[in-house]
């Protein structure tokens, strides 16, 4: 689906490439940030926003920074990252690594937001989903 998504937008994309080009020498590219909130149960929240000039290379790498940690401290199992990164050591390991890939040319840290609603119930759907794997 996801193919035949991207497909389908895909000369949507090109014309809009090329009319930013036109209007926009050298401002037109990859370049991309994205922000991630974490909200405590206590209400308690942190916004850390990175940028990298190549949204490509940064999934490639990050996905490589991934696979290098499990190989290099293997742990049983399948977890989801906020799984596998809850302790402070192996948070910041991986947090050392996806920020110093070439290409990333900002990194805010943890930043104290004020204060956000509790978490859903994530806990609730990972105990549901790791028991119907368990059925399998």
């Amino acid at each position: 689906f996801s193919q035949s998504l991207a497909d389908f937008f895909q000369p949507l994309v090109k014309a809009t490439d090329f009319l930013l080009k036109l209007t926009s020498p050298g401002e037109v590219g990859e370049t991309h940030a994205m922000r991630v909130d974490v909200t405590g149960t206590d209400g308690s929240a942190v916004s850390v926003v990175q940028a990298h000039e190549s949204f490509r290379r940064c999934v490639g790498q990050s996905c490589a920074e991934f696979a290098l940690d499990l190989l290099e401290h293997p742990s049983p199992g399948v977890q989801l990252p906020e799984q596998r990164y809850r302790n402070d050591d192996a948070r910041r390991r991986i947090i050392k690594q996806l920020t110093s890939t070439p290409g990333t040319f900002a990194y805010t840290g943890p930043v104290a937001v004020s204060s956000a609603a509790p978490p859903s119930k994530l806990d609730q759907a990972l105990l549901k989903a790791n028991e119907a794997e368990i059925k399998q």
